[in-house]
């Protein structure tokens, strides 16, 4: 199992974060087809249970080259599918993510939240919990794993602060 922490700056309330732009349809779209380039991404389903907004999104990543021995394991046509719990109350967002390939020897958990920063502005905060059990390689596809989200979450919040100055939010 390895973990990935990060935190990014956003220039913005907690408030606008989560109830403007998280699950804000122009948002999303730009974000992962635009500036993410994923093939695809979309929501399936959302619905309140229990206080708690649940949903369902169906994703191809962009993963560009993979070393050779990673393809062999992996293949082509590498998706998932993100079952997430946003709770308002606690401003947090939990991930379980069940792979289209190989989903009894892969594990992916994102847990999503924030903190307030001052007046308009908030941290995102990630913790990104990643397993692979396969022999011989399950270490490198963890670090390759990480190095993605990693890279995709910067990209994330550079994109949501531009988006948040061009929409004056």
């Amino acid at each position: 199992m390895a973990t990935l922490e990060i935190e990014h700056t956003f220039n913005c309330s907690e408030a606008t974060f989560w109830d403007r732009i998280f699950l804000d349809p122009e948002y999303n779209e730009r974000l992962f087809k635009t500036e993410l380039k994923f093939p695809v991404w979309r929501e399936v389903s959302r619905e309140e249970r229990g206080g708690a907004l649940h949903r369902v999104v169906q994703v191809v990543p962009y993963v560009g080259e993979l070393p050779a021995t990673l393809k062999a394991v992996v293949g082509e046509g590498i998706g998932y599918e993100e079952r997430g719990v946003l709770d308002k109350t606690a401003k947090s967002y939990k991930v379980t993510v069940v792979p289209n390939k190989l989903a009894d020897k892969l594990s992916v958990k994102v847990d999503i939240w924030t903190v307030a920063d001052g007046d308009n502005r908030c941290k995102r905060k990630v913790r990104a919990d990643v397993g692979v059990k396969i022999f011989g390689v399950g270490g490198a596809i963890e670090k390759r794993m990480l190095a993605d989200l990693e890279r995709s979450y910067q990209k994330s919040a550079d994109f949501t602060n531009r988006y948040l100055a061009e929409k004056g939010l």
